[in-house]
């Protein structure tokens, strides 16, 4: 699986929109100017910093999960749940993906080699 930042801006922008901020809110609150998270969402260049920062963000929140998978969802927190850095959700979300994939080549790699024995 192949995934931009740009693509990832289109998910946190409709995000964004779903909970009624605007861009101007969101940078005052992380302390970023309007532009960067415009770009950002538009996929007109940023930087896994920023992406960080707006996960930090938003992960004050909700817990934000999937976010480099084709199924993308955000869940709000319920009171007293403890979130995760956005380093370890995007850690645990990279593993994930990666045993899914690793174990899609397990299976195709039993299937050639028992097609070798019959």
């Amino acid at each position: 699986m192949n995934i931009a930042l740009s693509d990832i801006g289109e998910k946190l922008n409709a995000f964004r929109k779903t909970l009624g901020l605007s861009q101007k809110e969101v940078a005052v609150a992380m302390g970023v100017h309007q532009t960067q998270i415009s770009k950002f969402e538009n996929g007109e260049g940023s930087s896994v910093e920023l992406l960080l920062q707006v996960l930090n963000y938003y992960g004050t929140n909700y817990n934000v999960r999937f976010i480099f998978a084709d199924e993308f969802e955000i869940i709000l927190s319920a009171p007293g749940d403890v979130l995760t850095s956005p380093y370890n959700s995007i850690a645990v979300e990279k593993l994930s993906l990666l045993g899914e994939e690793v174990n899609a080549q397990l299976v195709e790699v039993k299937r050639l080699l028992s097609s070798s024995i019959a």
